[in-house]
């Protein structure tokens, strides 16, 4: 049975999913080897395609689920769509939140992030809308609607086109100074941002870390993956650095997946770990590929797997301190 990991309930404790139609939730304490059923997908779940998990996310109180899925009635006509569905963080039964708008398609890839803020879910999508719906049910609401928002760390979103960071709640805006070195890939949160610089043919592939002043430049062999500013302005996931030309390293760009080997780096310490394993590049070893679990608002879950085991890393139990450099 292959078992998918969502998200860290404490010190010792998994959540992790089972790779079926329906699938059950199950905590996995990781110093007592001891495992329970959190919870069970609906009975519908069990029809191919009706319940198919696309994100989590985990709060304080509740965890949260995007799923694609089939409904009834004359508004959605049995066509795909996507659902938000919730359930207690100690577990118990799951109850749906919302259906997300009609505008809303389920046949590509739609949702960018998800998290959970406090008594909402909030997500946003590769169109760059950003929508917010009480846990306790509700029609989701757009915020800051016309805007083409990456949200970074809640309330705050980038906005490329604007080149600003704004407050999606409030409405205030702060100003991103020009970077344009950077070729227009820029992801930046309240305070600091990850570029990439312009890339040049047979030369190591270079990403930068800087304040949103421009201030404090410091740059960092590898690649900008995803596109994501600083885990709480702090630790930058990059790809680990290439010759640009030279494809004998697998990259993953804008995916859920980091490819078989990435790097995190820490603005703090000016320190980088490797993710993964450069034995697991292989063709013949497509598992090894870096996934990303549940994006908490400390960050993120990511595993990958080997031949007998698999290794989760919880990015939000790393340089949880802040710093002043």
């Amino acid at each position: 049975m292959w078992l998918w990991p969502i998200g860290a309930l404490g010190g010792d404790e998994l959540l992790l999913m089972t790779r079926e139609h329906r699938p059950e939730f199950i905590s996995f304490n990781t110093r007592t080897k001891k495992q329970r059923v959190f919870a069970q997908a609906p009975e519908r779940a069990a029809c191919g395609g009706c319940f198919e998990v696309q994100a989590t996310t985990l709060g304080a109180s509740h965890v949260a689920l995007l799923v694609k899925g089939y409904a009834s009635g004359a508004s959605y006509g049995g066509q795909r769509h996507y659902e938000l569905w919730a359930m207690p963080r100690t577990g118990g039964p799951m109850h749906m939140v919302s259906r997300l708008p009609l505008g809303v398609q389920a046949e590509e890839a739609y949702v960018y992030g998800f998290q959970i803020a406090g008594e909402h879910a909030v997500w946003w999508g590769y169109d760059g809308d950003v929508w917010r719906v009480p846990l306790s049910g509700g029609e989701p609401e757009q915020l800051l609607p016309g805007r083409r928002l990456r949200v970074s760390s809640w309330p705050w979103a980038y906005d490329q086109y604007e080149r600003s960071v704004v407050n999606v709640e409030t409405g205030q805006e702060i100003e991103v100074a020009a970077a344009d070195d950077l070729d227009h890939r820029l992801a930046c949160g309240p305070a600091w941002c990850v570029g990439e610089d312009r890339q040049e043919l047979w030369k190591v592939t270079q990403a930068t870390v800087l304040r949103v002043d421009g201030s404090e430049r410091t740059t960092v062999p590898g690649d900008a993956l995803l596109m994501r500013p600083p885990i709480r302005d702090r630790l930058a996931l990059l790809g680990v650095p290439t010759v640009d030309g030279d494809d004998s390293i697998p990259r993953t760009w804008g995916a859920g997946g980091l490819g078989h080997v990435a790097q995190i780096y820490d603005r703090c310490t000016h320190q980088s770990a490797l993710l993964g394993s450069y034995a697991l590049t292989k063709a013949e070893m497509p598992w090894g590929e870096i996934k990303i679990g549940a994006w908490t608002q400390n960050g993120p879950l990511v595993f990958w797997r080997t031949r007998d085991r698999l290794v989760v890393v919880d990015l939000a139990r790393i340089g949880g301190s802040s710093c002043s450099t």
